[in-house]
Order: C-alpha cells, then structure tokens, then sequence
C-alpha cells in the first residue's frame, strides 16, 4: 500500500510540474497576446511571436506526450489522476507533427501571421464623409454601427466602403498565409487548414461540417428568399433595402433609435453585473481585466482570454482564473450601450464559462484545441441573447 501511496504521489508531481509549465507559457503569450491586440505602451510584435513560438513548441514536444502516456500505462494511477493525463494526451496529439519539415513551415507560419496582424493594426481605418469629402477614422465595429443606425444611406455606403477596404489592404500577405497554412495541412495528411483546425477541435472533419451547413443552408434557403423579398417589398428604399450598406438599417427601422435611451453606456457594467448575479453566477475568486472602449489601433473585435486558465491542485488549493476580455464601444455613438453590453454578457459568459471548469489541469480550461468552439461559445451566446429577451428587457432596460 505505502509503495502504491507513493507511486501516486510521484504521477501527481509530474501532473502538478506539467501545469505549472504550461500555465507559465500559457500566461507569457496571452500577457503578450493582451498587449498587442490593446495597442498598449511597450507592446511588441517580437516578443508576442517569441512566446508564441515557445508555447507552441512546448505542445508539439514529442517527450511531453511521451512521458504522459508512460504514466497512463501505471496501474497505480488513480482515476482522477489518469482523467487528467488523457486530457494532457489529447491535448498534445493536437498539435505534434511528425516531420521536422512541417514544425518548421508551423514557426514561419507564425512569424506570417504576426507581420500580417501588425500591418492590419496600422490600416487608417474609416470612411469618407460624402458631404464634406473628409476622412472619418472608425473602427469596424463603428463602422457597423453606422452602418445599422444612420439615416443617411450616402454615409453607410461610405462605411460599407471602407469595411470593404480592408480586403484590399490585407489581400497581399493575407493570401500568404493561407498558402502557406494550407501546404503545412497537406504535409500532415489533411485535405486543407480548414480541415486540420475543424478535426482538430471539433473531433470531425470539413465534410462532416460541411454535410451539416449544407442541411442547414437547404433547409433555410426558401425562408431566406421570402425574407429578402418581402423586405424588398415593405422598406420605403424597395429594393435598395438588399444592398448591403442598407439591409441592416432596413431591418432595425427606427427600433435602435427608440431603444437607444434604454442602454445607456455608462450602466452597461452595471445592469451585466446585476443580471449575472442574479442568475447565480458566480466567477471564482477571478480576477477581470476589461478595456471596453474603441480607440486607434485597438484590436477591431470583442474577444475573451485567460492568461491564467483556473485549475484544482493535486494539494486541493484552488488556481483562479484570471481573464482578459475586451469590447469596441465609442460611448457617444447611437446604438454604442446595446452594443457594449451585449458584447459585456458574451465575453463575460465566455469568463463564467471558464471560471468554474473546475479541474486538476489547466489543459482542461483553455480555449484551444481539443476545446470545442460550438462548446465553448455555447454558455456565451446564450447569455448575449438575453439582451433581445422581453423579459429581460422589461426588468433590465431601464432609461
């Protein structure tokens, strides 16, 4: 029994050294991750691709699956304790390659996707006033919000232009990129990119995914035409309404206007808190880094990550999450409250989520693969729904 006693203390040594390695890397990439994305002081470029690099090789270790799977061969190893190395397994059978060809074309794939983030984070992005002839700078996500509220349909054309130009800009070594992620695929016996990254966390492969969207698509196809049509048919614009700067507009109406008083920017953390609470949610003893507002070179998405990714110690002490989360909200702007809270009840589900995965690994809460995406966006869609809800309107809406 004492030999039995001990050899399970030498798997949960090796458990806890493996978290604590993985978390380590884990949180030097995302610390740098948050940095460049935010545009904040002292960001670079260099050192996000260095700890990319170094996270990356940790997982493609060919010794790190090794050792795990040593361990799974243990007959003392206890059920928790094999739960959480199978974890482990999985994880790395994610990401090793076989060749060191492929690990190669992997790093200079990294450094591809790092230059093009960092020339995309440089685009002048906006749109040109059609009365005044004057450049406007605008994120995307003010972009879409004129988009979908302004009256005058020769400004959402300009915003539509100028989302359109984005594809331009990037083409170049966007194309690159996809070249090369896609020759990286084939070299590991996958059809594409595509293929790789939806088998990888999806557990099956682009035509499995495929099949389903195709059902989808057909089964949706004729309600779509008679959406199109009778839009068509009742917006004072006819069929401009099907543009695609004025479709958005043409099905909001005046709804956004009228429902603009009703969320006001400065109570969204607010009325998010108060709906979270009430709901029994609760974050864990985590701690929240939020940079809620749009500004120049801010990464142009909401998105939520975990420097710190919460797990249970073999000791039972508990590792809180510690999460970043972000949304694109210009406080003045008509429709910019909804949009921010909205986005406040996503990525603060997302944290939730993540929260309260309570497990002896932080391989268990991370948001990579083999992490499921339709799972991990399950929690967070769910509750951003709530704020088109008319129950959760009634109570929470308040001017």
């Amino acid at each position: 029994v004492a030999a039995m006693s001990s050899a399970s203390e030498d798997v949960g040594a090796f458990i806890d050294n493996m978290n604590e390695k993985y978390l380590n890397l884990h949180k030097g990439f995302e610390d740098n991750f948050w940095s460049t994305k935010m545009a904040n002081k002292g960001a670079s470029s260099e050192e996000l691709n260095r700890t990319k690099l170094e996270y990356d090789a940790f997982l493609r270790d060919k010794n790190n699956l090794a050792a795990v799977r040593s361990f799974l061969e243990r007959e003392e190893v206890t059920e928790e304790q094999r739960k959480v190395l199978a974890c482990m397994e999985k994880t790395f059978l994610c990401y090793i390659m076989e060749s060191s060809e492929a690990e190669q074309l992997k790093d200079s794939i990294t450094a591809l996707e790092t230059t093009l983030e960092e020339h995309r984070t440089n685009m002048k992005l906006g749109y040109v006033d059609p009365e005044g002839n004057n450049f406007v700078a605008g994120s995307s996500v003010l972009l879409r919000t004129q988009m979908r509220t302004n009256d005058k349909e020769g400004v959402r054309k300009a915003c539509w232009e100028g989302l359109d130009s984005i594809g331009g800009y990037v083409s170049e070594q966007f194309v690159e990129v996809v070249k090369a992620r896609n020759r990286l695929a084939k070299k590991l016996g996958y059809i594409d990119f595509y293929d790789y990254k939806v088998l990888q966390a999806e557990g099956f492969n682009k035509e499995r995914l495929f099949e389903m969207l195709d059902g989808l698509e057909q089964d949706t196809r004729q309600l779509m035409h008679d959406a199109r049509a009778a839009l068509a048919a009742e917006s004072p614009l006819g069929a401009a309404a099907l543009e695609p700067w004025n479709m958005g507009f043409s099905l909001a109406g005046s709804v956004d206007k009228k429902q603009d008083p009703y969320f006001p920017f400065e109570l969204a953390p607010a009325v998010w808190g108060k709906s979270f609470q009430k709901l029994g949610i609760n974050y864990q003893a985590s701690t929240m880094q939020l940079d809620l507002c749009d500004r120049e070179k801010k990464y142009s998405n909401g998105f939520c990550h975990w420097p710190i990714a919460p797990y249970r110690k073999s000791d039972g002490s508990w590792v809180p999450a510690q999460t970043n989360f972000t949304s694109l909200a210009t406080p003045s702007a008509l429709g910019s409250g909804v949009t921010a809270l909205t986005t406040l009840m996503h990525e603060g589900g997302h944290a939730a989520h993540f929260a309260n995965i309570d497990q002896g690994s932080p391989f268990f809460s991370q948001e990579r693969a083999p992490t499921s995406v339709a799972y991990a966006e399950n929690q967070s869609m769910f509750l951003d729904s709530l704020v088109g809800d008319a129950a959760w309107l009634a109570k929470y809406a308040v001017s």
